[in-house]
C-alpha cells in the first residue's frame, strides 16, 4: 500500500465516523429534550421540599450568624471538565479501582440478580454456535446490522456524550453538561473494562475459525487484540443509556434510551460480529458501570464530608474541637430522623 492510497481509504472512514457522531448526538438530544418538562417538575418539587425542610428545622441563619458565615471560606469540590482534565483522569482511575474490586463487595442480597445473570450467561455460551448457525448468512441483513451497530461504536457514543457536554456548556445548561460529562466517563470506563476482558479471553468472533467462538483456540500461538468477548458496542451503548435514563428519569426517555442500546446490541449478533453471550455480558457490564458513574459523580450524590479544626480560647484557657459536617441528601435525612428520635427520648 502506498501513501497515495491512504486518503482514499481513510476518507470514507472519517466521513462515516462523522455521520455516526452527528446522528448519535441528535438522538441523544431528542431523548433529553422530550423529558425537559418532567425534569422541570422534578426540580421544582425538590426546591419546594428543600424550602419546607428549612422552615421545619428552623436552621435559617440569624443576622448575628451571617457575618461569621461569610468570613468562612467556601469549600467547592473540583468537577471533571475541560478546565480540570486532571480531575477527569483521577475520577476514571478511581472508577477503575472501584469497578475491578467490586466483586470483593458482593453481598448475599446481590444473588437476586447475580444468579439469573450467571445462569443466562452459561446458557448463552452453550448455544452461541448453534444460534449463529440458525441465523445463517444474509448479506443484506448483515449490511443493515452493521449500519445500526455503528451508532454504538466508541467514537459515536463518546462523541455523542461529548457533544451533549459542550452543548450544555454553550447553552449554560448545567444539567445537560453533567449528562454529557457522566456519559463520557461511563463510556470510557466501559471501554477500558471491555478491552481488558477481550485481552484476557481472546475469543474468536462468529466469522472466525470454526464459528463456535472458542476461547484461546490455538493457545498463546495465535493472539487477537480485538476479541469477541464481551461486546464493546453493547457495553458502551448501555453505559450511555443508563446515564441518560438516570439523569432524565422519565418513562419515555428510559424506554427510548434502553431500546436504542438493545437495538445496537442485537445488531451485533445479526451482523455476525458477536455471539449472544458477548452482548449479554457486555450490555450488563455497561449498565452497571453507567450506574456506578452516576452514583459517584452526579451532582447531589457527593459523599459526605467531615471537617475537624482545633479551637482554643485564650481568655478562658479552654480548648476543643470544631466539627463541621457536610452531608449529602441521604445522610441529611438520616440525621433528621436521628434528631427526631433523640427529642422523643427526652
Amino acid at each position: 500500500m502506498t501513501l497515495k492510497g491512504i486518503p482514499k481509504i481513510m476518507s470514507p472512514r472519517i466521513r462515516n465516523a462523522f455521520l455516526y457522531f452527528a446522528a448519535s448526538l441528535l438522538v441523544c438530544i431528542a431523548l433529553i429534550c422530550s423529558s425537559a418538562p418532567a425534569f422541570a417538575q422534578t426540580t421544582e418539587s425538590s426546591g419546594e421540599q428543600a424550602l419546607e425542610a428549612k422552615s421545619v428545622s428552623g436552621t435559617s441563619p440569624s443576622s448575628d450568624q451571617a457575618p461569621e458565615n461569610q468570613e468562612q471560606p467556601s469549600i467547592q469540590s473540583v468537577i471533571c471538565g475541560v478546565t480540570h482534565l486532571g480531575k477527569c483522569l483521577k475520577d476514571i482511575g478511581h472508577d477503575q479501582a472501584g469497578i475491578w474490586t467490586s466483586p470483593l463487595r458482593i453481598q448475599p442480597k446481590d444473588a437476586v440478580w447475580l444468579v439469573p445473570f450467571a445462569a443466562g450467561t452459561g446458557v448463552a455460551l452453550h448455544y452461541d454456535g448453534q444460534a449463529q448457525q440458525n441465523l445463517g448468512i444474509d448479506k443484506s441483513r448483515i449490511d443493515a446490522s452493521n449500519t445500526v451497530s455503528g451508532f454504538g461504536s466508541p467514537y459515536a457514543t463518546l462523541g455523542g456524550a461529548a457533544g451533549l457536554y459542550f452543548l450544555g456548556l454553550g447553552t449554560h445548561n448545567e444539567h445537560l453538561a453533567e449528562t454529557g460529562r457522566l456519559g463520557a466517563e461511563a463510556v470510557i470506563n466501559s471501554l477500558l473494562v471491555v478491552e481488558a476482558l477481550k485481552l484476557a479471553t481472546n475469543r474468536e468472533r462468529p466469522n472466525e475459525g470454526n464459528g463456535q467462538g472458542g476461547f484461546w483456540p490455538h493457545g498463546t500461538r495465535s493472539y487477537e487484540l480485538d476479541g469477541s468477548f464481551p461486546s464493546g458496542h453493547a457495553a458502551e451503548s448501555f453505559a450511555l443509556a443508563r446515564v441518560i435514563a438516570s439523569e432524565y428519569p422519565s418513562k419515555p426517555v428510559q424506554i427510548a434510551a434502553y431500546a436504542f442500546a438493545l437495538a445496537i446490541s442485537a445488531s451485533r449478533v445479526t451482523a455476525r460480529q458477536h455471539f449472544p453471550s458477548d452482548v449479554l455480558v457486555g450490555g450488563t457490564f455497561g449498565y452497571l458501570i453507567g450506574g456506578y458513574v452516576v452514583r459517584h459523580h452526579a451532582a447531589g450524590n457527593e459523599e459526605s464530608t467531615l471537617f475537624i479544626a482545633p479551637i482554643m480560647e485564650q481568655s478562658t484557657g479552654t480548648f476543643g474541637l470544631r466539627v463541621d459536617i457536610v452531608p449529602n441528601e441521604q445522610d441529611l435525612t438520616k440525621i433528621g430522623k436521628l434528631v427526631g428520635r433523640l427529642r422523643g427520648a427526652k
